[in-house]
């Protein structure tokens, strides 16, 4: 049974919620916010269908996937993409051409509550949903259903989400399907919805306000220091970079609220289970300065056939140059890395149900507030400045 899986393994893909063929599996939230299956015993009918859809349980594998992938560093031709992308746009160009086909895209968007779900669009108008990184676990709902059915009927599918979430849908179909192209990203790990929630809660009380707009990952200060964007019902915003941000500061330097199979993900690994992989190119102006612009710039790894296939197709709207695997390894450590549980994390997580999240993330992440902080992320910023100028 699913229920044997131990917690802190559990991904949260929903592949077992999916497949129950008695409906006896609820995606119910713990007391950290995150979701796990819980079992009706009196619907169950220990098929144990649930476990064998289980990618944790079951760890798939794709062995015609190529190791390593094919590494390309891209952008979208359209500037107004590219700019309102979390990185350079290739995922928006890449679902386009699916659209186009009369095919169907799979992504994440929030939903009125502020909170992300994925859901389907057929058209160019719904991509805009779909930008843009979003720094809590998606609910898929029961979106591997709506894609089989999509499938079934011959129907292009885009699928893109985390690297478990891919790998749930892999295990939920059972089968290859020619016209599926299984997408997902470089993964750092999924955040509480429930420590969101309270970070949305201090900024709406900050402006008394509601929340109108989130933007994870805004170029306003520049790609490579990117920002969190909050607009407000009453026209005013919030704008921080990722050094002064507090809920990127608790994610990104003290690791507090990840969930916690993302501490030993299973799916950092080669091959990757999908068709492309994507994400930032971090770190590539020190080996190709003129692949960064501070603009954003797509890391892309085709791995398997169909996704070099699909990759043909989206070519005329990019701009592109091939790199090594070493290259994109060496600014990108969750490639192969979990990032570690902070020590004081189950500290945090008791604390946060009494106290607000401003006066929260002073408490834990003090240093992150010194003025010798401060100073060392200007010389930083400074240094890498002069450096790309230099090489310039």
């Amino acid at each position: 049974m699913i229920d044997d899986l131990e917690k802190d393994k559990c991904t949260g893909c929903s592949a077992c919620y999916c497949a129950c063929p008695s409906e006896a599996i609820e995606m119910k939230a713990d007391e950290e916010g995150f979701w796990h299956p819980e079992i009706d015993r009196e619907m169950c009918t220990d098929c144990d269908i649930c476990s064998d859809v289980c990618p944790v349980i079951n760890k798939l594998q794709r062995s015609s996937n190529f190791s390593p992938p094919q590494v390309f560093a891209a952008w979208s031709l359209d500037e107004n993409v590219r700019l309102t992308s979390t990185s350079g746009g290739f995922f928006t160009e890449l679902a386009k051409a699916v659209i186009v086909r009369q095919g169907y895209v799979v992504g994440a968007r929030y939903n009125e509550r502020h909170l992300v779900e994925h859901c389907i669009v057929s058209d160019v108008e719904g991509l805009s949903y779909l930008k843009q990184s979003k720094y809590i676990q998606s609910d898929v709902g029961r979106s591997y259903e709506k894609i089989k059915d999509l499938l079934e009927s011959g129907n292009d599918v885009l699928f893109c989400g985390t690297p478990c979430q891919a790998a749930g849908l892999h295990s939920f179909l059972g089968r290859e399907y020619e016209k599926l192209i299984l997408c997902d990203f470089i993964c750092r790990g999924v955040n509480s919805p429930k420590v969101y929630m309270k970070y949305l809660a201090m900024l709406q009380n900050r402006y008394r306000s509601a929340v109108k707009k989130i933007t994870f990952k805004y170029k306003g200060y520049g790609w490579n220091r990117f920002s969190t964007l909050v607009e407000f019902e009453d026209g005013r915003h919030y704008i921080k970079d990722r050094y002064h941000d507090p809920y990127m500061l608790g994610y990104i330097e003290h690791n507090y609220y990840m969930r916690p199979s993302c501490h030993n993900c299973q799916f950092k690994r080669l091959p990757r289970l999908s068709d492309i992989s994507m994400g930032d190119f971090w770190g590539i102006a020190e080996t190709r300065p003129h692949l960064d612009a501070d603009k954003g710039t797509s890391l892309i790894f085709i791995n398997s056939e169909k996704g070099k296939r699909f990759f043909e197709l989206v070519k005329p709207a990019l701009f592109f140059e091939e790199c090594t695997f070493n290259e994109a390894s060496s600014g990108n450590a969750c490639i192969f890395e979990s990032p570690v549980a902070n020590p004081l994390r189950a500290s945090f997580f008791r604390d946060l149900n009494n106290m607000p999240f401003d006066r929260l993330i002073r408490l834990y992440c003090r240093d992150s507030y010194s003025k010798k902080r401060e100073l060392r992320l200007f010389s930083q910023n400074l240094k890498r400045r002069l450096i790309k100028a230099l090489k310039r």
